[in-house]
């Protein structure tokens, strides 16, 4: 990344869009659910969100959600990010997303993903996971994680997905409470935790 090209970094920035595979149609309702929340238009695909932080002269660090196992929604694949990154190298970073309920497989994937594809750091959103940070299950992905000294951005508070839909769409909001991060950070020492959003509603409790 050639910095000195750059006037900021955005070190949050979601893969809206795949250039390679449809919108997946359980994702649709949350995302038709999302727009409306967020008031927003039509979403950028990820070509298109290079195109305009390119023309701002802002950097980025992209990353999807592997969402699979909880809403049971196909991710946009963690290689789409890798690809448009190594293209643009001189302003993008490439983080990966790897559901912590796949285990020892999603293990090998992070991996395989740092050695073979210049994958800098890792997204997890605990609501849309469905998961406490601090699930042991999620051990075996941390450990690679902390082996390469790598960050790791944890989602914490309201998220607005599932906003509007019955049920909240399933999502559950005390996932995403920051203090479950806690365990991670005295049990990973060598894990950069980024804290993402004000945590609302724990906001004073930070």
């Amino acid at each position: 990344m050639n910095t000195s090209d750059l006037v900021a970094i955005d070190m949050h920035t979601h893969a809206e869009v795949s250039c390679r595979q449809p919108v997946d149609e359980v994702w649709k309702e949350y995302e038709d659910a999302a727009s409306k929340y967020f008031k927003a238009g039509k979403r950028p695909t990820i070509a298109e969100t290079v195109a305009i932080y390119r023309q701002l002269k802002i950097g980025l660090v992209m990353f999807t959600v592997d969402w699979e196992a909880e809403l049971g929604a196909r991710r946009i694949p963690n290689e789409e990010i890798c690809d448009a990154a190594q293209e643009n190298a001189d302003m993008m970073i490439a983080f990966a997303s790897i559901d912590p309920h796949k285990g020892k497989f999603g293990a090998r994937e992070a991996r395989r993903l740092i050695e073979e594809r210049g994958v800098r750091g890792f997204k997890f959103h605990p609501t849309c996971q469905g998961f406490f940070p601090n699930d042991r299950m999620a051990w075996r992905l941390y450990e690679v994680i902390a082996e390469y000294k790598l960050p790791a951005i944890f989602h914490s508070g309201h998220s607005g997905i599932g906003t509007g839909m019955r049920g909240g769409g399933g999502m559950r909001l005390k996932d995403s409470n920051p203090m479950h991060i806690d365990d991670v950070a005295v049990d990973f020492p060598d894990i950069k935790i980024i804290i993402a959003h004000p945590s609302w509603p724990w906001q004073e409790d930070r």
